[in-house]
């Protein structure tokens, strides 16, 4: 780390700003790569979510197989 801190403080500010400048475009790639890992993230939750409410209703339905046999045929 101290090597780092070296090498930094020996900078100009024009190459400080340069340095500064490749970190900031760096940040905004992985924010942009983050965002879109979020919104995958998001959707996936949200096709789980209706998946584990379509197996709950199958399994109430096959756990009391009078009922189901009733809602089948209408009455």
């Amino acid at each position: 780390m101290k090597l780092k801190l070296c090498y930094i403080n020996s900078m100009s500010k024009n190459e400080l700003e340069k340095y500064r400048s490749v970190i900031k475009k760096d940040l905004d790639k992985l924010e942009k790569k983050m965002d879109k890992l979020q919104e995958a993230v998001d959707l996936l939750n949200k096709r789980l979510g209706k998946h584990i409410d379509f197996i709950d209703e199958t399994y109430d339905s096959l756990k009391n197989p009078i009922n189901a046999a009733k809602r089948f045929l209408g009455r």
